[in-house]
């Protein structure tokens, strides 16, 4: 009518007389028909309202629609039935009714009403540019700050939603809906402890309202206070109605994984209650219809207590249904779902899960760190080291908040930090590894998880010692019901103090039960102490006298399980053969032994017959260690195949002598020194000295390079002139290099390459000094956990008695039920 009147008063500032009074009679005979055509009757419209508003709401959008048939264009009436379909339910109607373009955009309510039902409808980002859009409309209506915090909490955005409810909770901490919306806000972060109070300060100034306290029952029940949720429940007053019972069994259920998790003393009682969690969300699925908010939620966490029980492909299972549904899973629930893809060997489909819900959790660092862990599952190794400092770097080191006197280390960045330093050691890095650990016990000294990780990681250097010290230090500072884990038995296991790691399964079973990590341990367990076999065989082909035309060796070993945590049977089984210029020979020797091994020591008997000489054989060894560092290995064969094979063609035998005296400063560094004494039966007597000094060069998670500097002498008491090789004396020192390359890795299985080269100067008595050059070439297959094979090929060419011989070998062999 305004705009007409408007328009009119500019038409007759143009037009004069006669025409400007027609003219402005006829539009307001138009206007007033408009006005007819669009005004619908105020008080049907408003009894419509007022029925809605006192709590049929149903009703009262019924009569609204009528009156919409009647007067489509009116703009209060499209305003009141926007507001009250979004009272009703009937969110899609809402949405609809709002993007007419006759529905008012400049008033506050309908644009606030039209944001609840966008939030309602999953609708995130229109539900938050409609509250803000409420919000310049009417800046002092704190409700469309209160409802954009909610949506931003729905999209997890939760650094946002704080932002909005601190000044909320500073100026309106008293209103319902403020208490609620923090709750909402803590329980979707985690917070139980800050959602349950607001809940019980509401109860406190509010202790007679029975709808909330009926309300509040399934809230608290959601944050993981079944108890109280009931107690709230049962003194409310109100009437057991099914869809709060079926709602309060929802999140029972969900519960029982939840605390169970948490508070569970032992890992048997913690799979018991996700048990009874199971049954209970089951009982909710079956009772409940698929549009319910009890059955999606009972969904939700249903993949929560799935996972928790190790049923990965449940889990999964679960997760692709609801997707199929067109569910949008939340993300504490999504969490456990890239979990089970990893737990399902899929870290492709685990790792666009945590990318997804960093972008909006960006904060969030048990997302980067399973991020950081699927990365390395895929082999992409630089990828999840850098992945995980970058959410160390990123999350504080301390924590602030008001009420705690002084600051609070942060777990969280803990458990990063020292997870970048695990991932080091996994990706062979082992020298970083107990660097950054040691850093993190220097400045959290009482830390025992951390010490217990130290202490691996010293074990994984080969140091046993350093590691059952630091982790009697970690046992210091634990509490009683700390003191078994799995680390402790793992460590005592590697050590070789079985008896120990023994004594910890009982606790442990309890405790961890099915847990991966335990599971893992037992599996490794018993194919370290089950059946094992090595198998290796070497056929070459030269052209010498010494080297012959072609030879063999092959070496074979099949060990009992262990009995006692120490003994072992075994049948052994060498052969060597050959075709030499003076003829072709053969030895072929089997027997049986006894082998000790425990707490790093070692001993072995043997008796043996050779089928090729017809000689009975005795071999006893052992192998011991002292502290961390030195090692002292010694044989002794009365049939020894230290003979050269090239020696059966005339009929000589002997008997030796091997020592080796090595040291080992870490992977790093490490030298030996070996004495063998050979007595051959025709009279001659070796005696040959060798040594090398190792070390790395080189360390990457995919290339490790070594050089080393070897040497060897000997010295013979007889003469040349015997049918083997004899030199009076003989001498060489040279370099070797060995690059080692990881060109595939997947969990369990693994592909390496290995490259050596060695060249020396080569002096005999009386020959003078020649060049020696070998070159090898290596493929090592692990094929699962206990299961290896190589194959090699070698080329060396060596100088005998002045004259240079060569020969090519390839080697090639299996180890089964090994570590």
């Amino acid at each position: 009518m305004r705009r007409s009147l408007d328009f009119a008063q500019e038409a007759s500032n143009r037009l004069g007389g006669f025409e400007t009074h027609v003219l402005i009679l006829v539009l307001l005979i138009a206007s007033a028909i408009n006005a007819r055509a669009s005004d619908a009757p105020r008080a049907q419209r408003e009894a419509a309202v007022v029925e809605a508003r006192n709590g049929n709401a149903k009703a009262g959008l019924v009569r609204l629609q009528a009156l919409l048939q009647q007067y489509p264009g009116d703009p209060r009436l499209l305003a009141d039935t926007t507001i009250v379909a979004n009272w009703a339910g009937d969110d899609a109607l809402a949405m609809e009714l709002y993007s007419r373009p006759e529905t008012p955009k400049n008033d506050a309510g309908v644009a606030e009403a039209a944001a609840r039902s966008a939030r309602n409808l999953h609708k995130y980002d229109l539900s938050i540019e409609l509250y803000r859009r409420a919000q310049q409309l009417e800046p002092a209506r704190w409700q469309s700050l209160l409802g954009e915090a909610m949506a931003l909490t729905d999209s997890e955005d939760y650094a946002s939603a704080n932002a909005l409810m601190r000044p909320l909770l500073r100026n309106h901490g008293d209103e319902k809906d403020v208490m609620f919306g923090q709750a909402y806000l803590s329980s979707r972060q985690g917070d139980f402890p800050t959602a349950i109070a607001m809940y019980q300060r509401y109860l406190e100034k509010h202790p007679d309202d029975k709808q909330v306290s009926s309300d509040l029952s399934q809230w608290l029940s959601r944050v993981g206070s079944q108890t109280l949720a009931s107690e709230v429940y049962a003194k409310s007053g109100t009437s057991a109605a099914p869809e709060t019972e079926r709602s309060l069994n929802q999140a029972a259920g969900g519960e029982d994984a939840g605390w169970g998790e948490v508070y569970a003393p032992t890992r048997a009682l913690q799979r018991a209650q996700s048990e009874t969690g199971l049954a209970r969300l089951q009982s909710v699925i079956a009772a409940s219809a698929p549009t319910d908010a009890a059955w999606k939620s009972a969904q939700y966490d249903r993949i929560v207590v799935l996972f928790d029980l190790q049923q990965m492909r449940n889990v999964v299972q679960a997760y692709e249904d609801l997707q199929r549904r067109g569910l949008d899973v939340p993300a504490y629930a999504r969490r456990d779902v890239a979990g089970a893809y990893l737990a399902l060997h899929q870290p492709e489909r685990a790792e666009a899960l945590y990318r997804a819900m960093l972008e909006k959790e960006p904060t969030d660092g048990t997302i980067w760190s399973g991020l950081a862990y699927a990365q390395m599952d895929r082999g992409h190794v630089y990828e999840a080291l850098a992945t995980i400092d970058r959410a160390y770097k990123n999350t504080s080191p301390w924590l602030r908040a008001e009420g705690l006197s002084e600051p609070k280390p942060n777990q969280m960045r803990i458990n990063l930090e020292s997870q970048a330093a695990e991932m080091r050691g996994g990706a062979g890095l082992l020298a970083e590894e107990q660097k950054r650990l040691q850093n993190l016990v220097d400045a959290a000294p009482g830390n025992d998880n951390v010490r217990r990780q130290l202490a691996a990681a010293l074990l994984a250097r080969g140091w046993p010692l350093r590691a059952l010290e630091e982790l009697r230090i970690a046992d210091g500072f634990a509490s009683n019901d700390e003191l078994i884990s799995l680390t402790s038995a793992e460590i005592h296991e590697a050590a070789g103090l079985r008896d120990d790691a023994d004594a910890m399964i009982p606790a442990l079973r309890a405790l961890e039960f099915d847990s991966a990590a335990f599971t893992r341990f037992l599996r490794d367990e018993a194919i370290e102490r089950g059946w094992q076999l090595d198998v290796e065989t070497i056929l070459g082909w030269g052209r010498g006298v010494q080297v012959g035309s072609s030879d063999q060796h092959s070496e074979a070993h099949l060990y009992s399980p262990l009995f006692n945590n120490r003994w072992r049977i075994y049948g052994h089984e060498l052969s060597d053969s050959g075709d030499f210029v003076t003829g072709s020979t053969e030895r072929t020797r089997e027997g049986a032994g006894l082998h000790y091994d425990y707490n790093r020591q070692e001993g072995w008997a043997e008796f043996a017959y050779d089928e090729g000489t017809n000689r009975v054989a005795g071999i006893i060894g052992a192998n011991l260690a002292f502290g961390d560092f030195w090692t002292l290995r010694a044989e002794a064969d009365s049939d020894s195949f230290d003979v050269p094979v090239r020696a059966l063609t005339g009929n000589i035998h002997g008997r030796s002598l091997d020592a080796d005296l090595g040291w080992r400063a870490s992977e790093l560094r490490s030298a030996n020194l070996g004495l063998q004494r050979v007595l051959f039966s025709d009279g001659n007597q070796r005696t040959a000295f060798s040594g090398a000094w190792n070390q790395r060069v080189w360390t990457t998670p995919r290339f490790q390079a070594s050089v080393s500097a070897d040497g060897w002498t000997s010295s013979n008491s007889l003469n040349e002139n015997r049918p083997y090789f004899n030199p009076g004396s003989d001498f060489s020192l040279g370099p070797r290099a060995s690059l080692n390359w990881l060109a595939w890795r997947r969990y369990d299985r693994s592909f390496l390459q290995q490259f050596d080269i060695y060249a020396a100067p080569y002096w005999e008595a009386n020959y003078g000094t020649l060049a020696a050059v070998a070159v090898h070439y290596a493929q090592h297959w692990k094929l699962r956990s206990g299961l290896e094979a190589h194959c090699g090929v070698t080329w060396n060419s060596q100088p005998y008695d002045g004259a240079r011989e060569s020969r090519t070998a390839l080697d090639g062999g299996i180890t089964w039920g090994s570590r």
